[in-house]
């Protein structure tokens, strides 16, 4: 009797136990499958993807472009090279890309560590350039510490002293064995004939103490040679040839200078013909030009 009450009691515990587990895995079935069709919300905050970091090494040279060169090199070192075609040429910085044009290319003459009191233009310092020379002009272009054109003027075509003064643009040009010393601003005759134009020579220098030069001739006058002939003022005018009647000196006008304003005369700022009076000679060699 004992056993069969306990074969009944242990189907029955089976019985329980197989339903509890049927109820457990039907109920797993149900969570799996709700789970796997609730749509997933759209996230309207995204997280922005964040940028893969680069570091630019700011020191690095840009790569020269195999296509900056045009025509032929006349130049060339480790910053930049000069190709010249037609009747231009370029210069073209190899670290930076940079391109500067100029007329024709003539030779190149490299500049490196030019002191602020050497030629050419003394009052500027040039740690790197070139000086390109051609038949008509001269451009110095800095390299370092900066990439730029720093001044074009006339070609004097010697190696010794000399002034060229180019009515175009009121700018005198004084030239120390052949190199630029410095440049002024001039003015010159009011008509474009009063100003002679050629090749002279400073016959004699003044220096006024307040009787011997008239105010508006200011402390210093260098009389330049100027032929009869080349003298467009007067007829064999006496005073042309000796030196006194055309020359550089000083004003009493100063804002004249930079015009065309004077007589026939080459004006300057009273300082700066007082520099220029100790840096020339009698017999210095003295070029005006209309360009």
């Amino acid at each position: 009797m004992r056993k069969l009450f306990y074969l009944r009691g242990t189907r029955r515990l089976v019985l329980v136990l197989i339903v509890l587990a049927t109820w457990l895995f039907l109920g797993h079935l149900d969570f799996k499958q709700e789970v796997q069709q609730k749509p997933i919300l759209n996230n309207k905050h995204p997280i922005a993807q964040q940028p893969i970091n680069q570091v630019e090494d700011k020191q690095k040279p840009i790569p020269f472009p195999q296509d900056a060169k045009q025509g032929y090199t006349v130049f060339e070192n480790e910053r930049i090279v000069v190709c010249r075609f037609g009747q231009v040429a370029d210069i073209v910085n190899k670290q930076t890309g940079q391109r500067i044009r100029v007329k024709h290319g003539g030779v190149v003459h490299a500049i490196n560590g030019k002191p602020a009191s050497a030629p050419p233009l003394v009052g500027d310092a040039i740690a790197e350039g070139i000086k390109l020379v051609n038949g008509d002009e001269i451009t110095i272009i800095g390299i370092k510490p900066a990439f730029k054109v720093l001044s074009v003027y006339p070609n004097p075509r010697t190696g010794r002293d000399k002034i060229i003064i180019n009515k175009g643009n009121n700018t005198l040009y004084l030239y120390k064995e052949g190199e630029l010393y410095k440049s002024y601003p001039v003015a010159t005759g009011k008509d474009p004939l009063f100003t002679p134009e050629g090749v002279f020579k400073i016959a004699n220098k003044i220096e006024g103490n307040g009787r011997e030069l008239k105010p508006q001739l200011g402390e210093r006058w260098m009389g330049l040679a100027v032929p009869f002939e080349q003298d467009n003022r007067a007829e064999k005018d006496a005073r042309a040839p000796v030196g006194s009647k055309y020359g550089i000196h000083g004003t009493n006008e100063p804002e004249s200078i930079g015009k065309y304003a004077s007589g026939g005369c080459i004006r300057m700022d009273n300082r700066q013909v007082a520099e220029l009076f100790k840096l020339v000679e009698i017999n210095t060699p003295v070029e005006i030009r209309h360009q």
